[in-house]
């Protein structure tokens, strides 16, 4: 079995898991760390993720574990293999131990069945003090992770597992390594595997490769590998479509740009923060909006029309926005990320209609925008500027001329929110609407509501004597 030595630093692993490898080497298991967490400690970096393999015992071995980290086991089979993962919500602990046969090449057997070399590594927990320093590597990941490599361990096990396609894009992009030309190859061949892997599964693998920094990279890739047919068929689709005017990519790569920007002007909060971690069911935005904006022009192909020399995509938005939901929806994504991202797309216009107009937009149209884009304005403000900036017509003068127009509306927007929060809570509420009209809690008090809102947005004032003379007038008919 092929060993190498390394220093390995233990200050890398955070103490709990530190004191579980202690625990484990103190028992009598012949157990092994595999996979992402020995590629981790290999680059001096903090594994998150912590596997085991034992060839016997199994059974014992998780039950020890879960009650000294107070998880649940959970019993499946992995390729045939006995498989438990150790889980612990509050915690954020997530484990997988699977069982390996017992013979001279059993370890190595199960390290074969792993997707990349750099996976396929792992470190025997002995009592041995020093025991994280011994890496046993009989695929040289060691030296793939040196020379920035990414390649198959086995190619006639490693897309056992099709949703190993997408990983090798988000390996890759996440820890900037180079393709191994055969391993891209056989890849590409493969691509269509992809349709294999259930729906939910892909979905996730999405959402990692796009909370990943230089997603535009990973989108590029997805298309290297003939991916983007198979899991954005309607990017796919904008593959060559041209737009002239002032555009000078086509929709494709206009979108690639887009999130490119979109990314940075984020990052270096142009804008103003983000709250990244208050949305969806992983509690990161991000990826929903660089979803949004790889999106956004989705519906040009269907929508495009040539008159009078000049290329139109009239209600792009609008259609595009029905074809992300349809596929957010066969993809199972949330309802909320559903919503979250259609909504940017069918809107991703208005600021930028606003911005060309002659004159300075009035309250009113700010009103009806901050109503309708409220909950998700500063993204897009994000969106329109990434937007902007993936045009021909990006020069200094513009950029400057785009930016401050587009900060001026944006700051407009977020006064005329709180001075129509302040006017509306004044007011009258709910209530008072169902005390003073004899009416029960329902849809009759809502419709009211939103009427009086309505006339707030329209008229820019309203007083509790015209709200409810509105109130009486809507209830007679």
């Amino acid at each position: 079995m092929k060993n190498q030595v390394l220093k390995i630093n233990k200050s890398q692993i955070q103490e709990e898991f530190n004191n579980l490898l202690n625990y484990i080497s103190e028992k009598d298991y012949n157990a092994y760390l595999v996979g992402g967490a020995v590629r981790d400690l290999v680059l001096g970096d903090t594994p998150n993720d912590f596997d085991f393999v034992v060839d016997k015992n199994i059974d014992q071995f998780t039950k020890s574990i879960a009650k000294y980290l107070k998880c649940k086991r959970i019993k499946f089979s992995n390729h045939g293999l006995s498989t438990y993962r150790l889980v612990n919500m509050d915690a954020k602990i997530f484990i997988d131990v699977t069982e390996f046969e017992s013979q001279d090449d059993g370890l190595i057997n199960d390290l074969s069945k792993r997707d990349f070399t750099i996976n396929s590594m792992a470190i025997k927990i002995t009592k041995d003090k020093d025991f994280l320093n011994t890496i046993i590597d009989p695929f040289n990941g060691i030296s793939d992770l040196k020379n920035k490599i990414l390649r198959y361990t086995d190619r006639n096990k490693v897309l056992d597992d099709p949703l190993r396609l997408l990983r090798l894009v988000r390996l890759s992009s996440k820890l900037d390594l180079q393709i191994d030309p055969k391993t891209l190859n056989y890849f590409k061949k493969q691509s269509y595997l992809i349709n294999e892997v259930s729906k939910e599964r892909v979905r996730d693998e999405l959402i990692e490769i796009f909370t990943l920094k230089k997603t535009y990279e990973s989108v590029l890739l997805l298309k290297d590998t003939n991916l983007l047919t198979f899991v954005f068929p309607f990017i796919a689709d904008t593959l060559g479509v041209e737009q002239l005017g002032f555009h000078d990519k086509d929709v494709f790569n206009h979108q690639v740009a887009a999130l490119y920007y979109v990314e940075k002007l984020i990052d270096d909060e142009v804008f103003g923060k983000l709250d990244k971690n208050s949305y969806s069911h992983d509690k990161n935005i991000i990826p929903y909006i660089k979803l949004a904006t790889f999106f956004h022009d989705i519906g040009k192909p269907i929508t495009k029309k040539i008159v009078d020399d000049k290329i139109t995509f009239i209600s792009h938005e609008e259609l595009g926005s029905r074809m992300a939901s349809e596929y957010l929806i066969g993809m199972k994504f949330s309802l909320k990320s559903k919503n979250y991202i259609t909504n940017l797309i069918r809107n991703h216009l208005r600021l930028g209609h606003l911005i060309s107009l002659a004159t300075e937009p009035s309250d009113k149209s700010l009103r009806k925008l901050e109503r309708d884009c409220g909950e998700f304005l500063l993204e897009l403000v994000y969106l329109d500027f990434a937007d902007f900036l993936s045009t021909s017509v990006y020069n200094s003068e513009n950029y400057i001329d785009h930016f401050n127009k587009l900060s001026k509306i944006y700051f407009r927007i977020k006064n005329i929110s709180t001075d129509l929060e302040q006017k509306y809570a004044n007011v009258i509420d709910g209530h008072q609407i169902m005390e003073i009209f004899g009416l029960n809690e329902g849809p009759e008090v809502g419709r009211v509501l939103n009427a009086i809102e309505n006339e707030l947005i329209n008229s820019g004032n309203m007083t509790k004597a015209k709200a409810l003379k509105l109130a009486e007038n809507l209830l007679k008919k």
